[in-house]
């Protein structure tokens, strides 16, 4: 019987993140996670990531730690992930989401936030990701509502705005 080692990569990775999000975590509450009238502080958002990203990655961890060792399948070729894209493929469009993400921020002092970012959800969905219209611009719109809400009503932190006035 052969005895397969643990990969150490996603052992780091998990580890590193846990860290690095407690340390935003950390950090957070001197900023002030409430201000007065108990109204959210600038440390709150840092506090929720940092606190969530740890959470996560802990639980990550405890998967990656419990899950038994299982021997590497035999490849032919190259390596493709759950979409049956190649590793150059995926490098391919991250780049394009930097790009993107680069041009979204141009678009903001123009469109908007909200409206900068919806488009990029649709962009990314289409081109990238290669879904039906009906179903990206349906995604693009609830993650603008979202936006929206959260940022604009619920947290009352003003948004640039665009031509459109959001």
């Amino acid at each position: 019987m052969s005895t397969r080692r643990r990969s150490t990569g996603p052992l780091v990775l998990f580890s590193g993140l846990a860290l690095l999000g407690g340390a935003f975590a950390t950090t957070a509450v001197p900023y002030g996670v409430l201000v007065d009238d108990n109204r959210i502080g600038p440390g709150f958002l840092p506090l929720v990531a940092g606190t969530l990203l740890a959470v996560f990655s802990l639980l990550l961890l405890a998967r990656e730690l419990r899950t038994p060792t299982a021997p590497e399948p035999a490849t032919s070729g190259e390596d493709r992930d759950d979409a049956g894209r190649s590793a150059t493929e995926r490098r391919r469009i991250l780049r394009r989401v930097f790009g993107l993400l680069l041009l979204t921020l141009l678009a903001v002092p123009h469109l908007g936030m909200v409206l900068s970012f919806g488009l990029l959800v649709l962009v990314i969905s289409t081109w990238l990701e290669r879904r039906r219209l009906p179903q990206a611009l349906l995604m693009s719109a609830a993650t603008a509502t979202a936006m929206h809400l959260l940022f604009a009503v619920l947290l009352d932190i003003p948004l640039p705005t665009g031509v459109l006035g959001f």
